[in-house]
């Protein structure tokens, strides 16, 4: 069970009582709960970017970049002043994204040799902002980063369509070519994992209320970051 699915399950077993076990992919796991087998298929919501009329999930971007700041954490981590912390605002996509941290790297550790608190710097055409935050209790991690993308889109309401059509759709075609999950649950949910902090859940019930979609699911609930459940379905 992946990391999002456990917290998702684990979220599901808090709001509801009882406990979670692995399934089998699909379903990802199951809530036993008075005694009754609930199999719970677990997906993200991750927002996606619209490039040239084509849309992609922003994590193919993301994701090399969210490296390269857990690299920071580890290869340098221990050199920033135990009562300071730094936040990168970083562009994506990057290219060359080796050389742009090894840039990256040398630019912090000069900050920290020269007690610079803040920068604005360009690194291969890429403006970034690192910040030497001072505070009596820094988080665990020193280097934490926010990503901005320019191929984002404003328009939420087609977003948050486009993720729930898209989930809902390819989730409810593979639970249901699962028969043998269908006859040994007594129901079926889908957990939907909001990445994508543009959208609340008045957003999502918006979208979900417009698209009026078929679908096999018993229940549908969306969990955000902090541990709360709201039923869309």
């Amino acid at each position: 069970m992946r990391p999002d699915e456990e917290y998702v399950l684990a979220t599901l077993a808090s709001k509801f009582g009882g406990k979670y076990i692995d399934g089998e992919d699909p379903p990802d796991g199951y809530l036993l709960l008075n005694n009754r087998r609930i199999a719970v298929e677990v997906t993200k919501l991750v927002e996606h970017i619209n490039e040239n009329g084509k849309r992609r999930s922003r994590l193919a971007d993301d994701v090399p970049i969210s490296n390269v700041v857990e690299q920071l954490n580890e290869e340098i981590g221990s050199l920033i002043p135990k009562n300071r912390w730094i936040h990168l605002v970083i562009p994506s996509p990057i290219k060359r994204i080796n050389e742009f941290k090894k840039e990256l790297t040398r630019i912090i550790l000069n900050m920290i040799a020269t007690k610079t608190h803040e920068a604005v710097i360009d690194i291969l055409g890429y403006v970034v902002s690192i910040n030497l935050y001072k505070c009596k209790h820094p988080p665990k991690k020193k280097v934490i980063q926010s990503i901005a993308t320019k191929f984002a889109s404003t328009n939420i309401q087609e977003n948050t369509q486009f993720l729930l059509e898209n989930r809902i759709v390819i989730k409810n075609q593979k639970c249901n070519a699962n028969t043998t999950v269908k006859s040994d649950a007594d129901e079926y949910w889908l957990a939907l994992f909001n990445t994508y902090c543009m959208a609340d859940v008045d957003s999502y019930r918006g979208a979900y209320d417009a698209l009026k979609l078929e679908h096999n699911f018993s229940k549908i609930y969306l969990i955000d970051g902090y541990r709360r459940v709201y039923k869309l379905y």
